[in-house]
């Protein structure tokens, strides 16, 4: 069993925030900016928001207001050009803030769209799809198959499994937002939803984003990344937790994860390549990158500390940044309540469904 110091609820957090500082990166909260949207939603067609929602790292009325009387300031940055980043902040850091806030505010949606289309059995059960690619040829609907599986494969298809209903139910989120906006266009009266509006102003940013062309993203893909990232994790989380506190019941292990969920939150904080080398370091990333191995036992991210709850450890911590990269907002989805419990909400009702933890401490 992987104990921690005793530490802190925020250790890992303040750690992991300060590591980004050590390479030059500096978090932008969008928390605010989807204030702004949700209070005056004609903001989404401004011209602040597409320099990067006015994180400007220059103000000049500060540095006047700082400057001792007398003193002569330094001249005030030029204004830029219509769509450009504001002075100071790479046009891929502000391309980086305008997407993930729009995905943030659109991942509302998301949230309601999942917990309403989430096929339930009359059971009551989540029904998983059968995963399309994978090697084990099993149905997660064959509940004999399943429990007779290998602890590995059992573990594989049901993470798999996991993630291609998850896209399913995102490309129906994708969909009824593009007829949405398709409707209101086909209206010709001006009239569109805040929604609508978003998905627009998404859509054009990632289409004219130098950043997002080179990655080929659009709204789909980075969701579905996004949100198999996530479901990872959450996996992750429910398959350490015997190993940390092996020969429990099911209910314990329920208990403990959900507990513990807070303390595994700041990694959805990080940018995009400290999280992918903290999860590498630790074991959490498999070698091939794929969200469907089993968390090996050798992992070091998840330790228990001395209250008996799951944390994150802070030695694999790697700081990165990609050359030019100054700003990061996290993922979107942290900034949308209750979807990344949400989340967990789904892993953590198959892992009961299927007796996981259980399987998990056969080998």
């Amino acid at each position: 069993m992987s104990k921690a110091p005793q530490s802190r609820s925020n250790d890992f957090a303040q750690t992991f925030n300060a590591a980004h500082g050590e390479v030059g990166l500096s978090r932008v909260s969008v928390a605010h900016v989807l204030q702004r949207i949700q209070s005056d939603p004609s903001y989404l067609f401004g011209e602040e928001l597409k320099r990067g929602a006015g994180q400007c790292p220059f103000h000049s009325a500060a540095a006047e207001g700082d400057a001792a009387e007398g003193e002569a300031s330094e001249p005030a940055p030029p204004e830029p050009a219509e769509g450009e980043a504001a002075p100071g902040l790479p046009q891929d850091d502000a391309d980086k803030i305008v997407v993930n806030t729009l995905l943030a505010f659109l991942f509302n949606r998301l949230r309601d769209h999942i917990a309403v289309k989430m096929p339930f059995d009359e059971a009551g059960m989540l029904m998983l799809p059968i995963p399309p690619l994978s090697p084990h040829g099993l149905n997660p609907a064959h509940r004999d198959a399943m429990a007779a599986a290998p602890p590995d494969v059992f573990c594989s298809v049901l993470r798999d499994a996991t993630c291609h209903l998850l896209d399913a139910l995102i490309t129906g989120w994708v969909k009824d937002l593009l007829l949405e906006e398709e409707h209101y266009r086909a209206l010709g009266s001006g009239e569109i939803s805040i929604d609508a509006a978003a998905t627009f102003i998404l859509r054009l940013t990632l289409d004219n984003s130098p950043l997002y062309q080179r990655a080929g993203y659009d709204m789909l893909s980075i969701t579905k990344t996004g949100s198999h990232t996530a479901i990872h994790i959450c996996w992750a989380l429910v398959e350490a937790a015997p190993l940390l506190v092996p020969g429990k019941d099911n209910a314990f292990y329920d208990d403990l994860i959900r507990r513990s969920l807070k303390q595994i939150v700041p990694l959805s904080m990080a940018s995009l390549g400290m999280l992918v080398h903290y999860m590498e370091k630790s074991g959490i990333e498999p070698p091939d990158g794929l969200a469907v191995h089993r968390l090996p036992k050798e992992q070091t991210a998840f330790v228990l500390d001395e209250s008996g709850l799951i944390r994150l450890n802070v030695d694999p911590i790697t700081s990165f940044a990609k050359p030019g990269e100054r700003y990061y907002t996290g993922c979107p989805a942290f900034y949308t309540t209750g979807l990344i419990k949400l989340y967990l909400d789904i892993v953590a009702g198959l892992a009961m469904d299927y007796n996981a933890y259980q399987r998990l401490q056969e080998a």
